[in-house]
């Protein structure tokens, strides 16, 4: 036998696919193909130690075993860990004779996308003489895969106009890219108050338009003249009309330039910025928001407070399934309304918890023997283990336990939500400790009818072995075997056959079959023959073997 066969590995799977943030993991199984037991060492190459977990690095493995351990995959979630495929090899080498098996696969990166906008400052204001106001709008890459942005710009009054330096770029994972933005108003006024406009800023994937992020921004426009001197303008005409007329000028009608909300469309629990822009003679501002309902009915108004400055911005949180919100304007005997209706959609319910797999390794075991737990559960807050409600964090996936009887575990996967709750039980019989584990559910011939100098097939399984001898009480076969297969043997004469299987601790549970050829039965008599004068050819019937424990 070549060295390159002495150890053989074999993986579960050949192509490991995750994405960033959860676990998978391969089985890797070894056989030790050695005439002599071994200890294996199990090690991973060609991707990142932080990648990978071996929970157990290295096993003891008898000659002609085979065995099997876990290699957990763990890949964080950030722009670091990019996507794409990553050939490794599993390197099994044993530690007596140096010998190494190698299995190679792939681990796959899935892709994830995520974008981040933000602008070195959010606010600016804009005069006659020096309209143009320039702002650095940086878009970070947060995914792990290289992403192609569009950029765009917009005001919900139209009374922006926007350029940018690139309207389009291509970011790397976590790649951070700077484009200058210059904002400027349509319309610059010679006279007129203050008036603020809110413009959002965003950033769209090329790909997949469901990916994108923005920003808001407000800049605020001054008019050549402003207010104050535009007042004393207007008291000295109004001086001027009132010598020349004898009656006071008419007041200012109050008027809504705008009023808008940050978004239109949101998740129950979010915030929004409400915000206005309010023109006249000293208006009175309420704003007010009622609820409705999905059949339409409205409940009563809440009023939100009674608003002092003409142009400003509130946060607030509507509620489901739909909030309208009402801007109130008193003043020079008019009394104007405006409306916001802001949709809110209810948050998804919580994933309910879910127990894949509970395992016990091994199942049967002597007292005060050590047993491993192993599950895999999904979207798990939090877990419990009975006997003893030990509490394990969601990201444990074994423990150890000793005990001390036949024992029932059972394993509770409590929700995000707190309430849902599902379980999986488990049981690890103990037996003691001068009470063999192994078992023989397997042990036979295959052939039914056996004659001298035939051979035989024997088959067999066996169940928590350590080691598997074969013997015959002839000597014709004195070997250890593999814990299932089997093995053919020529028969001459009868022929008692001992199948022992011996545990950890050294404890056998054997079998026998008894094997009793027949002489081969006469040809069969044909036309042609002819029989010996005075006699007759009869055949010989078949003897059959028989078999025991």
């Amino acid at each position: 036998m070549s060295d390159v066969h002495k150890i053989v590995v074999a993986l579960s799977t050949s192509d490991v696919v995750i994405e960033p943030g959860n676990v998978a993991q391969v089985v890797v199984t070894l056989t030790n193909q050695q005439e002599t037991a071994d200890r294996l060492a199990i090690e991973v190459e060609g991707v990142d130690v932080e990648w990978y977990a071996i929970p157990v690095p290295a096993v003891n493995v008898a000659a002609g075993a085979q065995v099997s351990e876990r290699v957990l995959f763990k890949v964080a979630r950030n722009s670091a860990n990019k996507a794409g495929s990553y050939p490794f090899l599993v390197r099994v080498q044993a530690m007596e004779t140096g010998e190494v098996g190698l299995a190679q696969a792939t681990l796959t990166l899935k892709p994830y996308n995520s974008l981040q906008v933000e602008m070195d400052h959010k606010r600016a204001v804009a005069t006659f003489f020096h309209p143009l106001n320039d702002f650095d709008v940086s878009i970070t890459n947060l995914g792990n895969a290289e992403e192609t942005v569009n950029l765009y710009a917009s005001d919900s009054d139209d009374g922006c106009a926007f350029e940018f330096d690139t309207d389009r770029i291509t970011l790397k994972p976590g790649q951070t890219e700077t484009v200058p933005l210059a904002v400027r108003p349509k319309v610059s006024s010679v006279l007129g108050g203050a008036r603020l406009y809110s413009f959002t800023v965003s950033a769209r994937s090329v790909d997949d338009s469901y990916v994108s992020a923005n920003v808001a921004g407000q800049i605020e426009t001054h008019a050549l003249i402003s207010p104050l001197l535009g007042l004393f303008a207007l008291l000295l005409a109004l001086g001027a009309g009132a010598y020349f007329y004898f009656k006071p000028a008419p007041q200012v009608p109050p008027k809504i330039n705008h009023f808008t909300a940050s978004q239109s469309k949101i998740i129950d629990g979010q915030t929004i910025q409400i915000s206005w822009d309010v023109s006249g003679a000293n208006p009175q501002i309420l704003i007010a928001h009622h609820i409705k309902n999905k059949d339409g009915q409205a409940s009563d108004d809440v009023m939100d407070g009674q608003q002092s400055s003409a142009v400003g911005n509130i946060t607030v949180t509507p509620q489901t399934p739909t909030t309208i919100y009402t801007l109130v304007v008193r003043g020079a005997g008019k009394e104007l309304t405006h409306n916001l209706t802001i949709e809110v959609t209810p948050k998804p319910p919580p994933h309910k918890p879910v127990i894949k797999s509970l395992t016990a390794e091994p199942s049967k075991i002597h007292l005060g023997d050590s047993v491993t737990i192993i599950w895999d559960t999904l979207y798990a807050d939090k877990l419990i283990l009975d006997p003893d409600a030990l509490t394990l964090s969601k990201f444990e996936q074994n423990h150890k336990v000793t005990p001390q009887d036949t024992t029932t575990y059972t394993l509770r996967a409590i929700g995000e939500d707190g309430v849902s709750v599902v379980s999986k039980s488990v049981t690890v019989k103990a037996y003691p400790k001068d009470q063999t584990l192994a078992e023989i559910p397997l042990f036979s011939v295959k052939e039914k009818t056996v004659y001298i100098g035939d051979t035989v097939h024997l088959q067999w399984k066996t169940l928590f072995a350590h080691t598997v001898h074969l013997s015959a009480d002839n000597g014709i076969v004195d070997v250890d075997v593999n814990h299932n297969g089997g093995k053919e043997v020529k028969i001459d004469a009868p022929t008692t056959f001992t199948l022992k299987a011996i545990d950890s601790a050294g404890l056998a549970f054997t079998k026998q079959i008894t094997i009793t050829p027949q002489e081969k039965p006469a040809p069969p008599i044909t036309p042609d023959s002819v029989p010996p004068p005075g006699g007759t050819i009869s055949p010989t019937p078949p003897i059959t073997g028989n078999s025991g424990q």
